[in-house]
């Protein structure tokens, strides 16, 4: 139990370059706080990034890991949000910027930009973030997607809204990110 809390907080100190989510994540069982009502209620674990000024989230189970500093190699005549691919051991992953996609405003890449490592269906996947706010269990609860502003033009994008602090956190489909990437 502390080597795990210990290889947690390893991982989120400031001179670590890449991050692996499963060693953020601890068991339900080593949180001996929560009482029966909350044991009763659904949660997930949340990645919460920035982008564009905007809070989102994926489950911990679709990112690999983060990365803080890799350069990315540009790829002619693709697409203007695939800026390109980076070698990650010996496999080359594309990163994608995916704001073009969500119809958000571009920011240009600063000290907290990061490059999260996306898993989906067997295939590896980069995407520009601005920051990497958090990871965090949370209620699952689903809300009125039309009472409430996202920012992003298409909903087909969006899997789920969270009430998060004194606002909103979209959980972002990533099956249909991918899909719109179409790699």
């Amino acid at each position: 139990m502390l080597f795990g809390l210990y290889h947690g907080l390893l991982a989120l100190e400031p001179g670590n370059t890449h991050t692996n989510m499963q060693d953020m994540s601890l068991p339900l069982n080593a949180r001996e706080e929560h009482d029966e009502e909350t044991q009763d209620q659904e949660t997930i674990q949340v990645c919460v990034f920035e982008l564009s000024g905007r809070l989102f989230g994926l489950s911990i189970f679709d990112v690999q890991e983060i990365l803080e500093k890799s350069p990315i190699t540009p790829v002619p005549t693709t697409p203007g949000f695939l800026k390109g691919v980076i070698n990650l051991r010996g496999n080359i992953v594309p990163v994608a910027d995916i704001r073009e996609i969500l119809e958000l405003p571009v920011k240009h890449r600063s000290r907290d930009s990061r490059i999260m490592i996306l898993n989906f269906k067997n295939a590896q996947i980069g995407i520009l973030v601005d920051a990497v706010t958090e990871v965090r269990r949370l209620e699952k609860r689903l809300l009125v997607t039309e009472s409430i502003q996202t920012g992003i033009s298409d909903g087909k994008f969006i899997a789920n809204i969270i009430q998060y602090n004194e606002g909103f956190l979209v959980l972002l489909n990533l099956q249909h990110l991918y899909t719109a990437i179409q790699l």
